[in-house]
């Protein structure tokens, strides 16, 4: 069915909105409309405004925040803002891109229980219709776990169920997969196309990363970075006419239209390493006597870099930060530069060890953008001249200049991202730990991190990814895998590839480069 056969869903209408604080709109003059059971890609460079958009389209914005806006955005024809408080929101629900964001309750049967209260579900009913959505989405058991405790993956899928009980006409998910491991994020894709056809939903995906999604998607939207629409059509015509002004605005391109792929490891840095900077000796870490990690060996080395990959709660977020000192094992002992984490002094091992959180609003503690990347500076009494060179260098590195007088928490996710990793950079750290740091990055963004990660690695650092990006792993000296509490796998990607029973145990999945050479093979078969 063509659009001229079908009415729309919503309409904008010459729609503008700006933060109180920034000089200009952030997106001017928007016109599009969403179709009835229409799956639209929204992408853009970090930072164009393409959250804080959707936060418009249903109601939430400007209202809840220092904003304005112009223009107009329609629902089945009736203006948003005619609607009474809190019906549009039902019917045009979103998944926001931090989950932990939208959550009101301490666990996952409290929380879809608050959602289906607030549609006045009879409390009888509500057992079976949260038992429903939780198999829906491949959490059956999980009514009773504090959400808190859950992974960032778990979390993601618990923020969609609670949406999914509000029975919405037109779905909103802001990078919904970001936290996903490879097969999860099929499976979540897989779930969206089968609700969709399903209960005949319009969906609206924003996305830096589109390969996965590719199939699915009836049309692509792209804002630039002038706040504006530059593209917009059916997926296939729009990255063959635009390919050059979209790698120019740092928009990832879908791998089969990107001819600047280079499919070789891009390694340039000497393999061979010898001093042993972390060594970790039988550790096991408990949480709530539930067993996370068990009887773990592992030694990192000067000028690895190493990624750390497995299903989501597998333990790799737990595993970065006991080796980063943020949290004691249970059992065993971490040692660092030959001596016991736990002896350093917290202030030295600060500037020798750098740590960026999966959530960046986990590390924020000031009121600028400015105050955020001085912070640990001023702390080291740095002079006042070091002091400015350093953060200006960092900012105009990290494209925050702009940002310079910012509340960190008003930034966009892909520029809180950014952020998170300068105020590491300050200084040269001995190792660098970075959780899901490519998460909500653009193109450009992401080629200026792995050129940075490689300076940083000439001069001898460390870096420790954890990922779900097997593109990314593709890349790394070497890979370590975890499975139920333990290591599965520690050594080079190219040998992990052809380790199917690995591969299918962790809910991991080929490189693109390996999945190019089986033209046609659906990707699910490419996963084992």
């Amino acid at each position: 069915m063509n659009k001229g056969q079908r009415k729309p869903v919503l309409a904008v209408k010459d729609f503008s909105f700006s933060y109180e604080n920034l000089n200009k709109p952030l997106f001017h003059q928007l016109s599009f409309e969403l179709y009835e059971r229409e799956t639209t890609l929204l992408m853009g460079p970090s930072g164009s405004g393409k959250s804080s958009l959707a936060l418009c389209l249903n109601g939430l914005y400007p209202e809840a925040v220092e904003g304005t806006s112009s223009g107009s955005i329609f629902f089945r024809g009736k203006n948003i803002r005619d609607f009474h408080k809190g019906e549009i929101n039902q019917k045009i629900g979103i998944v926001f891109q931090d989950p932990d964001s939208q959550f009101c309750m301490l666990t996952v049967e409290d929380e879809l229980a608050f959602t289906l209260e607030n549609r006045k579900i009879p409390n009888a009913e509500m057992p079976k219709r949260i038992s429903a959505v939780l198999q829906q989405i491949g959490m059956d058991g999980f009514q009773k776990r504090k959400i808190h405790e859950l992974s960032g993956g778990q979390k993601q899928k618990i923020a969609l169920a609670s949406v999914l009980l509000l029975e919405p006409e037109l779905l909103i998910l802001d990078e919904p997969t970001a936290n996903l491991d490879p097969v999860s994020r099929l499976e979540f894709i897989r779930l969206i196309r089968s609700m969709q056809r399903q209960f005949r939903i319009t969906v609206f995906i924003i996305e830096h990363q589109i390969n996965d999604w590719f199939e699915i998607a009836d049309r692509v939207l792209v804002m630039g970075s002038n706040g504006r629409i530059i593209a917009d059509g059916e997926v296939n015509t729009v990255f063959s006419e635009n390919k050059n002004r979209l790698r120019e605005e740092g928009v990832f391109l879908p791998q089969q239209f990107d001819d600047c792929l280079n499919h070789q490891n891009s390694k340039s840095i000497p393999t061979s390493f010898d001093k042993v900077i972390i060594s970790i000796e039988n550790l096991s870490f408990k949480r709530n006597e539930q067993m996370i990690l068990k009887n773990m060996n592992l030694e990192i080395r000067h000028g690895e870099f190493v990624a750390i990959a497995g299903e989501n709660g597998a333990g790799k977020s737990t595993l970065l930060q006991l080796m980063a000192g943020l949290l004691k094992p249970t059992n065993g002992e971490i040692y660092f530069q030959d001596v016991f984490l736990h002896h350093w002094n917290e202030k030295e091992l600060r500037k020798r060890i750098g740590f960026v959180f999966q959530n960046p609003e986990h590390q924020f503690i000031t009121d600028t953008v400015y105050d955020e990347i001085t912070f640990g500076m001023k702390l080291n009494e740095e002079s006042e001249e070091k002091i400015k060179s350093t953060a200006n260098q960092l900012m105009q590195q990290f494209h925050l200049i702009k940002h310079r007088h910012s509340n960190p928490f008003s930034l966009s996710g892909g520029e809180k991202r950014r952020l998170s990793v300068a105020t590491m950079l300050d200084e040269t750290p001995d190792i660098l730990f970075f959780d899901e740091p490519t998460s909500g990055q653009d193109a450009q963004t992401m080629e200026e991190l792995m050129n940075i990660i490689e300076k940083l690695r000439e001069n001898g650092t460390s870096i420790v990814f954890v990922t779900h990006d097997m593109d990314i792993v593709d890349q790394v000296d070497r890979v370590i895998v975890l499975h139920q509490q333990k290591i599965i796998y520690d050594g080079i990607p190219d040998n992990l590839w052809g380790r199917k029973e690995i591969l299918k145990k962790a809910r991991l999945c080929l490189p693109y480069r390996m999945k190019s050479h089986d033209e046609g093979v659906p990707v699910y078969d490419l996963v084992y």
